[in-house]
């Protein structure tokens, strides 16, 4: 079994646009004389490998303490792409039992409008990139929606530098963060796992 850390140091992590910047801040320090260590840290909750919930780009979407975790854990594919990614990507390199994908871009790629379409009628649950965003700056909101209305939760954010296309076994839960519309997470791909949808 071979277990692929695929979330980025958050404090190393790319920010998106106007982002607030991860600052971890040493409020006790065992070097100053105190008995423990204690720190505080300040960041966006879309830094690094995170989930996007509905509540996101949604006025009454879920927030993420609401979704099902059984979408964040299980049998995943890996594919990679090599700039937008079209119905036709989406055609060619997803399985007809895929429900989870992650797509290797090299954080250059996006979904296009047709793409998501295309991967609503496959009925997945979770589709991930290793980009700061699923979706480019012109159609953020139209592909977010379309995702989420379709409950397909968003994962973005990793680092797939390491790992090659193939299948894998996710695991991708969020933090629980009561009312968050996202939240990080720890994303592990292993392989050497084999479990059924019906296993989980």
């Amino acid at each position: 079994m071979i277990i692929y850390d695929i979330s980025p140091d958050i404090l190393k992590a790319e920010i998106y646009g106007e982002d607030t910047k991860p600052n971890l801040k040493r409020v006790s320090d065992i070097r100053g004389g105190c008995e423990y260590n204690l720190s505080d840290i300040k960041m966006c909750l879309h830094t690094g490998a995170h989930i996007d919930a509905p509540l996101h780009f949604v006025e009454n979407g879920k927030p993420v303490d609401e979704l099902s975790v059984s979408q964040f854990v299980g049998r995943c594919v890996v594919a990679s792409a090599n700039g937008p990614v079209t119905a036709q990507w989406i055609e060619r390199n997803l399985p007809w039992d895929c429900k989870r994908l992650l797509i290797k871009c090299g954080g250059n790629g996006y979904l296009m409008d047709n793409a998501v379409n295309e991967l609503c009628r496959f009925n997945i649950s979770l589709v991930g990139i290793d980009s700061v965003s699923i979706s480019s700056s012109e159609n953020e909101g139209s592909v977010h929606r379309e995702l989420m209305y379709n409950n397909i939760a968003i994962l973005e954010g990793i680092d797939l530098t390491d790992v090659k296309d193939g299948e894998y076994f996710l695991f991708a839960a969020p933090i629980k963060i009561g009312g968050a519309e996202a939240a990080p997470c720890r994303a592990l791909l292993i392989k050497g796992i084999i479990a059924t949808e019906s296993s989980l």
